[in-house]
């Protein structure tokens, strides 16, 4: 059994309901342009009517809390992070006060979420159990929910998404600009042609995100990371999350640098002590950077308003790679 704070980046790493995302631009329907209302967002789960401008906004996922905050959002109830003593997301700026960051983000607890008299929600970030109980929150208010996969979607049109159900879609566009530019600034002070990997060592196991298509591998292949060959060759073990048997871990010292979420210090010793791991290049040359289930988080689902957390984040692993 896992920890419980290991639970939740798992869920977001290994249990995908799908990969793959359609053309860059938001389903949204009425006079969003203006940010009249009433507004119809139509996601991938159904249809979100806005009827006014939001005043009591609760956020079901960590992308969703970033973006909401970024965008002025009046949230008033947020899931809480359970890896952070204070319960908020890394990303999340500004913070949200943390008598906001009360609700499970893990199993939706919808008396809790009522009680909060929610004008809308927005889960397109959250976790495969919200998925499942959206028609239940749905009759709560009017709910935003993923574009067409589960935690696959790029960020970009979650902004696009979040910023027509608040009635701001032209400071989404902004944000989204914002982060253009911050993305281009980093990848020029990098250097070019590197390669890395991405993802978790949980209970003996690796797990790496691969889908070509999902937002993780996008955004790092906007600042100028690519995976190596042979671990974009790997076959998908769950839409997209390739599984690293023991025997293969070797194929890690394929990359320039290699980022690994570990739940535990237990996890990241278990990695290292690993003989393929402890005596290839990735070790020796220290360009195998543990992390936390935060950053993980972070990496899994970027999107422009955690643009700014992600350069800080990476930029001294990188550089010391």
């Amino acid at each position: 059994m896992l920890i419980r704070s290991t639970v939740l980046v798992v869920a977001g790493v290994l249990v995908l309901a799908g990969c793959g995302a359609g053309d860059s631009g938001a389903p949204v329907r009425g006079a969003a342009a203006d940010a009249a209302f009433p507004v119809t967002v139509v996601h991938g789960q159904g249809e979100a009517v806005v009827p006014a401008a939001p005043r009591r906004v609760v956020v079901l996922g960590a992308g969703d809390a970033q973006i909401a905050s970024a965008l002025g959002a009046p949230v008033v109830g947020a899931v809480r992070n359970p890896a952070s003593p204070d319960g908020s997301w890394r990303g999340v700026d500004p913070p949200l006060p943390a008598a906001v960051s009360t609700l499970d983000s893990l199993e939706p607890d919808l008396e809790a979420v009522a009680a909060l008299r929610p004008d809308l929600i927005l889960m397109t970030t959250a976790q495969p159990t919200f998925a499942a109980a959206y028609p239940r929150i749905a009759a709560i208010a009017p709910t935003v929910s993923y574009r067409t996969a589960l935690l696959q979607d790029p960020g970009e049109d979650l902004t696009r998404m979040i910023g027509a159900a608040l009635g701001r879609p032209e400071a989404a566009a902004e944000l989204i600009a914002r982060s253009d530019a911050q993305l281009a600034r980093f990848r020029a002070e990098l250097p070019a042609g590197r390669s890395y990997v991405f993802g978790q060592y949980v209970g003996g196991t690796a797990y790496l995100v691969t889908a070509a298509d999902g937002p993780s591998v996008r955004f790092f292949d906007r600042i100028g990371l690519r995976l190596p060959p042979a671990v974009a060759a790997l076959p998908p073990w769950q839409a997209g999350i390739s599984q690293l048997p023991d025997e293969q871990l070797g194929l890690l010292d394929a990359a320039d640098v290699a980022l690994v979420g570990v739940p535990t210090g237990a996890d990241g010793a278990a990695l290292t002590a690993r003989p393929l791991v402890a005596r290839g290049p990735l070790v020796r040359e220290g360009r195998l950077h543990l992390v936390s289930t935060d950053v993980a988080a972070l990496l899994m689902t970027p999107n422009p308003a955690s643009t700014p957390a992600l350069i800080e984040t990476l930029r001294p692993l990188l550089e010391a790679s």
